[in-house]
């Protein structure tokens, strides 16, 4: 499905592509982004590459001088950037701090090791936990008092005619109850920051009946039974569900699952950290889809890339970024109450 025939966005505006999301952004002016150490090739030129677009206006967070050599090797203007002149070892903490502030509305990994960015995100003193309120939703006093975070992964398929968001595949190894609902909870942040106005979820397993041997299906059956509730507001999810029902009407109708969202699934909520992993490498490796990722949970959408990441994934990963921050300031109740006002025509 080529970009002449992917349905475009409908009457609510939902993002069923990045060349959609791209066309958007073109209508918000530039958000600043704070990239803790980000003296690697790769990660100035998308910095570049989304400046130009007008997109963002880039923090640096490292050592001038090397920023300087770098961005002049490269043939980058440096009065394009603006450098944040920190020692190594402090960039995690201060490109935080410049979110907090309100000075940055998004952050973003450079060389900075993941652990040592995560802890100063997840410091109850100074990082960007988001505090929820778990009483209205009956849970006890063990319940996390902050969002946890989570990896939701956008991949667009040449054959799938919307963004599919896959979650988690990179942050929870261990995945239990409370930790499947707030990753619904980010999943479901970023579909409507997609303009996606009622998004349909499936909690994946192998099967689609509850067995004990299979514990993600009771735990699928329960995240179905309190969306139906109400607890996740806007969107509908089913599960247990196998993969091919999810994304096949098709299927659903010859293995008689009754489904409301079979062929439509705009969130598939994975059985394991290990499973939504591959799934979505199978997808970009061999299925000739592209895709962006993003860690949301916190006060502020975080941009983890790793090395392999091709320049059009790294590209991706900004604009959901970009468009996660636009959802965070039309409802502040779910982000940092202190970032700009924005607006999207």
């Amino acid at each position: 499905m080529d970009e002449s025939t992917r349905p475009a966005s409908g009457k609510t505006g939902q993002v069923t592509s990045f060349e959609l999301l791209y066309q958007r952004l073109e209508k918000i002016p530039p958000l600043t982004i704070a990239v803790s150490a980000p003296e690697d090739e790769t990660i100035l030129a998308a910095l570049a590459d989304a400046t130009a677009r007008g997109w963002i206006m880039p923090f640096l967070v490292g050592e001038r001088e090397n920023l300087e050599l770098l961005l002049t090797r490269l043939e980058l203007d440096p009065d394009t950037f603006t450098i944040e002149d920190t020692q190594s070892g402090l960039t995690a903490e201060r490109a935080v701090q410049l979110v907090r502030s309100g000075d940055a509305h998004l952050l973003m990994k450079g060389k900075t090791p993941t652990a040592e960015l995560l802890k100063a995100v997840l410091n109850r003193e100074s990082g960007l936990l988001r505090s929820v309120d778990r009483a209205p939703e009956g849970e006890d006093s063990t319940s996390p008092a902050s969002r946890i975070l989570s990896h939701v992964a956008a991949v667009e398929s040449p054959s799938y005619p919307r963004l599919m968001l896959f979650t988690d595949g990179g942050v929870n190894i261990e995945q239990p109850l409370p930790v499947l609902r707030d990753m619904l909870h980010n999943a479901l942040d970023l579909s409507w920051a997609l303009n996606t106005p009622v998004p349909n979820v499936a909690a994946l397993a192998l099967v689609e009946n509850v067995t004990e041997k299979l514990p993600e299906t009771r735990l699928a059956r329960t995240l179905a039974q309190e969306a139906d509730q109400g607890r996740f507001g806007r969107c509908v999810v089913e599960g247990p569900l196998a993969l091919d029902v999810a994304l096949s009407i098709d299927s659903a109708d010859k293995k008689s699952i009754p489904s409301k969202i079979a062929g439509s699934t705009d969130i598939f909520l994975g059985p394991n950290i290990t499973a939504t992993n591959f799934m979505v490498k199978a997808l970009m490796s061999l299925g000739g889809a592209r895709g962006g990722g993003v860690v949301l949970g916190a006060t502020a959408p975080i941009v983890l890339l790793i090395r392999s990441d091709s320049p059009d994934t790294r590209l991706n990963s900004i604009t959901l970024a970009l468009a996660t921050v636009l959802h965070y300031s039309q409802h502040p109740d779910f982000g940092n109450s202190r970032q700009t006002s924005l607006k999207l025509n």
